[in-house]
């Protein structure tokens, strides 16, 4: 990082700060969507958007079942919007719940038996829990430090670390 504070002053220092603290969060961002988004996926519904970032889209993609996989120019957060949602609380309206057909309904988030829902409402956080674990034990595994502690488990009679007075003498 040291490339970003030579000849910029107060920029560098800023950027050297900011691109990583980005980097690191566009990770956690994404395994939480990932998290929601196979789970759905397993319980049948149907996912419109993936969206790393919000606002304007930079670049994406739309993969076969029909998911927009996009970045967006805000990267402080994400989302996964799924079939049948028409706002932030995945909460459709009214008139667009009456217009859904059979198929529709069976795809839809809204419709899905409480439990499925719950699983994929939990499936986020659940996901950087095990994010946080395998950071953990990597870290761990790669620069931990093996020691095995100096510990007396007994003491020979008549040897140097017998205390004085406490020879057994027979």
């Amino acid at each position: 990082m040291a490339i970003f504070g030579q000849g910029l002053g107060g920029i560098g220092n800023v950027l050297s700060v900011l691109l990583p603290f980005l980097f690191v969060l566009t990770i956690v961002v994404f395994i939480h969507e990932l998290g929601h988004f196979l789970v759905a996926r397993w319980c049948g519904i149907r996912v419109q958007v993936f969206s790393i970032g919000f606002g304007r889209e930079l670049f994406g993609f739309t993969d076969r079942h029909g998911t927009r996989w996009k970045l967006a120019a805000i990267p402080l957060g994400g989302y996964v919007k799924f079939f049948g949602d028409e706002n932030a609380a995945s909460v459709p309206d009214a008139a667009t719940i009456n217009q859904m057909t059979e198929e529709e309904r069976r795809v839809s988030f809204f419709f899905k038996p409480v439990p499925q829902r719950a699983a994929i409402v939990a499936a986020g956080p659940i996901a950087n829990f095990i994010l946080a674990i395998v950071i953990f034990a990597a870290v761990f595994t790669l620069y931990g430090k093996q020691a095995t502690p100096a510990r007396v488990e007994t003491v020979q009679p008549a040897s140097a670390a017998e205390p004085p007075g406490s020879s057994r003498a027979t």
